[in-house]
């Protein structure tokens, strides 16, 4: 199906805050390795996160699981405290993605908070991709993503957001944090990387963005010999549609690729071209297209 943004509320709306009290969701899940396939040990899911059945979509890559990871909210709000925990374990490989952006409404001064715990066991894959968050009028968030990988595992993460004012008076969001640390198995920092952003900084014809509509941020961690080389992610993006920078990240971890992007489509094009490095570099087979 082809994913969509929620219908949007009329500007003659009056908003409201939500009651008081967080609402505290949690998505756990294990992959592990039987024979050629992965299949999915222990899980739990609470409300507002909701989880169908995996799809073992690549044919030719049997190890590869895709999990949806849905929300059936309408999106974050206010003081919303979500926590992910995704472990993968020795030679599994898991895509873990959702079924479309993720608005992130007025939080009125309390931050929606999300944190997500990985770890890698050896020679695992993941790559975690959600679509953009959508950063209403008023929206605050917090990310911290934690993991650790053994050796041979490879992680790729996708981290991307959007602004949209729907009464389109160009009132900016609040604020946006983000936070990543990835560790080895032994505990060792690799890489760290911090976001502190105000959306009136975002704001007007001194934005440092510019016209582009989509902020979007990639990390490739893991084993060398299993990750793209650096000529074959340099063809990302097409100058009227994407421009994408690339980094060797510290400690020779792997590369991060920050991209703008024109438009939602624009950006999930140079998401799914990630990915699909990614996934030939680990597996030497391209990935299916993964439909939303």
């Amino acid at each position: 199906m082809i994913s969509h943004w929620p219908q949007l509320r009329s500007e003659h709306a009056t908003p409201h805050p939500r009651q008081a009290g967080a609402r505290n969701g949690r998505f756990e899940l294990s992959l592990s390795r039987h024979g050629a396939r992965t299949h999915i040990g222990r899980q739990y899911v609470s409300y507002p996160f909701h989880m169908t059945r995996p799809f073992a979509l690549d044919v030719a890559i049997p190890s590869l699981l895709t999990v949806y990871q849905q929300s059936s909210s309408g999106g974050l709000y206010r003081d919303d405290r979500l926590s992910s925990r995704l472990d993968v374990g020795t030679g599994a490989a898991g895509h873990v993605t959702t079924q479309a952006a993720t608005v992130v409404h007025d939080c009125y001064g309390q931050v929606a908070r999300q944190t997500t715990e990985i770890v890698l066991q050896e020679g695992a894959f993941l790559a975690l991709t959600p679509d953009p968050l959508v950063l209403f009028p008023g929206a605050a968030c917090s990310n911290i993503t934690q993991a650790r990988l053994a050796p041979g595992a490879v992680l790729l993460l996708s981290d991307a957001f959007a602004l949209h004012d729907p009464q389109a008076r160009n009132r900016p969001f609040e604020k946006l944090q983000a936070k990543v640390e990835i560790r080895d198995a032994d505990g060792r920092l690799l890489v760290r990387d911090n976001l502190d952003i105000a959306g009136a900084d975002l704001a007007g014809p001194a934005s440092p963005v510019g016209a582009w509509k989509v902020v979007s941020s990639f990390m490739l961690v893991g084993a060398p010999d299993r990750l793209p080389t650096v000529d074959e992610l340099a063809g990302l993006g097409r100058a009227e549609r994407q421009v994408a920078g690339i980094t060797a990240l510290p400690n020779g971890a792997g590369w991060g690729v920050r991209c703008l992007a024109a438009d939602a489509i624009a950006a999930r094009g140079i998401a799914n071209d990630l990915f699909a490095l990614a996934v030939v570099a680990a597996f030497g087979q391209q990935p299916a297209r993964r439909r939303k």
